[in-house]
């Protein structure tokens, strides 16, 4: 069923002008609460996109630390064979190793907090041709890989720098290590975002608006464990995670014009989605859900700052820091030249809600049917 005639086997409301893309009397919004993001993976051919299998897990990378740190080899493998597993090393050696970093007066202090001190192991990035995305105007063709939905040209560095790393061979819906953490763990006490679609007649192709905030509520379960269809949030008042977006929905197809998103968090890892030159194609899933995909650049130590600020993450920390800041693409430096942002792309799914102002006022309807009916809900 396409995106338009699921949207239009839900009951109608009219949209306040400041969200309206037309007349408010002529338009329809409808509501969702984003109930899944995470970086965009392709797991599809691990062998083509990292031919070399170099980065190895959790064994493998904790056997490099203590390398670094002046044993042999075969003394690493031996003490990593010798722990209960790789993450109970003696006291004494996790300490070596996660302070290992020296600065320039000889201190040695956390590599988690010092990265930049440690060095560059130099992990193995993705050399296949695919990842999702967008193609976002980077001029450099051998770093474009090809979307394997579209086929278009796509600008998606991120994935080149984390794609070898064992914690992001995930396949949806399982996420990469700390973003699953973050969703299933912290997502039941973390405020979480909305989004509203509005157009004059949702049931064809034509121009809407797109309208993103954050809400008062965390994110309600079913019983199942599942993130609940039509639960009702109320839009927390700040502006600052406010974000109004033009688009167009096309052959079941929702895109948006390229524009800037922000969305605030309180988790422990995205503490925020920050993307500049943001690009998103969204379509609609059975049960009146939405699957999606967001592309731009997003400053590259705000994310890599969740995977190096504590141990524990399910990844090689120091090789991710350095394979990121070495494949930035995008707002160099004026004075270092360094890029500060790089290039990616995140999977988004989103369920049916309710989405309301504090006073009551329903802004945009969940995809409840024909149960509920705009003269039967409170406030309209």
């Amino acid at each position: 069923m396409t995106f338009m005639k699921i949207l239009s086997r839900t009951a109608l409301v009219a949209v306040p002008l400041c969200f309206a893309a037309a007349p408010a009397s002529a338009a329809e919004t409808r509501g969702y609460v984003i109930s899944w993001l995470a970086t965009a993976t392709n797991v599809t051919d691990f062998k083509a996109n990292c031919p070399q299998n170099k980065n190895g897990g959790r064994t493998e990378w904790t056997i490099r630390d203590l390398v670094a740190v002046g044993y042999t080899r075969k003394e690493a493998e031996d003490i990593v064979t010798n722990a209960p597993n790789s993450t109970e090393l003696p006291a004494d050696i996790t300490r070596k190793t996660d302070t290992r970093a020296v600065l320039a007066n000889g201190q040695h202090v956390s590599i988690y907090n010092y990265p930049e001190a440690v060095t560059d192991p130099n992990i193995e990035t993705v050399s296949g041709k695919f990842a999702y995305g967008f193609d976002l105007g980077g001029k450099t063709e051998a770093n474009k890989f090809e979307d394997p939905d579209t086929h278009s040209k796509v600008d998606n560095q991120m994935w080149r720098a984390v794609g070898c790393t064992e914690s992001f061979r995930a396949v949806p819906p399982v996420m990469p290590f700390p973003e699953e953490v973050a969703w299933n763990v912290m997502v039941d006490t973390s405020p979480a975002w909305s989004l509203m679609i509005t157009g004059d007649d949702l049931s064809k192709d034509g121009k809407v608006t797109l309208t993103f905030d954050r809400v008062t509520q965390h994110l309600e379960r079913d019983s199942a464990g599942n993130v609940m269809s039509n639960a009702s949030y109320v839009i927390d008042g700040s502006p600052k995670s406010h974000n109004v977006l033009h688009g167009e929905i096309k052959d079941g197809m929702l895109t948006i014009t390229p524009s800037n998103l922000y969305l605030q968090g309180e988790m422990p890892y995205y503490a925020e989605i920050a993307i500049r030159n943001a690009h998103m194609r969204i379509t609609q899933q059975p049960e009146g859900k939405l699957l999606g995909y967001w592309g731009g650049y997003v400053n590259w130590m705000r994310f890599i700052y969740m995977y190096t600020a504590r141990p524990g993450n399910g990844s090689d920390s120091v090789g991710l820091y350095h394979a990121i800041k070495k494949l930035a693409d995008a707002n160099p430096d004026p004075k270092t030249g360094q890029n500060q942002e790089i290039s990616t792309t995140f999977r988004m799914e989103a369920v049916p809600a309710y989405i309301a102002t504090a006073d009551g006022k329903v802004l945009g309807m969940a995809s409840a049917g024909d149960v509920v009916a705009p003269a039967k809900v409170a406030g309209q």
